[in-house]
């Protein structure tokens, strides 16, 4: 009985060093809005749009990224897609936003309830996403004031508690 016992406890240790288990489950993502010299803007104009992956590889990643790290996960863009965003022209944001496939616009706006936010609204410094670690769904957020737009392609309800911030110079911004 003593040995199998022993026996049951080696093989549950030896097993479960290979195994695999969540960092978080999920958490919250800040994206905040900054601007340079105290400059005071009332709001920001948002818009929170649906990525089709099949777009995105093909009209994005394609264009970009070497074909030697398409499928590279650790490859630098992929990473600060999935942490902080990146900015992308409008071309590109054009080309991979879908508003007309129904199953990704029902699962947006699930994500959006969750989250409590709207698709479109007005913010003043801050946007609060909650995020779930193993979920991978690229938006673009779009960001206005006056006359300038920025597209932001971000996994904003994907991962684990983080912070992206958008530095709004003169019309231009920076994401960190």
């Amino acid at each position: 009985m003593r040995t199998i016992i022993i026996y049951t406890i080696f093989s549950f240790l030896f097993f479960s060093q290979n195994g695999f288990s969540q960092e978080c489950g999920g958490g919250k993502l800040s994206f905040n809005i900054y601007t340079l010299n105290g400059i005071e803007i009332n709001d920001f104009d948002y818009e929170i749009l649906p990525v089709s992956k099949e777009l995105l590889r093909e009209k994005f990643y394609q264009k970009v990224v070497n074909e030697v790290n398409l499928d590279n996960p650790n490859y630098y863009l992929f990473q600060k897609i999935n942490s902080s965003g990146g900015i992308i022209m409008e071309q590109y944001a054009n080309g991979i936003i879908e508003t007309n496939n129904e199953k990704l616009n029902s699962d947006l706006k699930k994500m959006l309830d969750l989250s409590n936010i709207t698709q479109t609204g007005k913010i003043k410094s801050s946007i609060t996403f909650n995020t779930f670690e193993l979920t991978n769904f690229p938006i673009i957020l779009k960001i206005s004031h006056k006359q300038k737009t920025i597209y932001i392609l971000g996994n904003y309800f994907g991962g684990c508690d983080r912070e992206a911030s958008l530095v709004w110079n003169n019309g231009y911004g920076k994401l960190n």
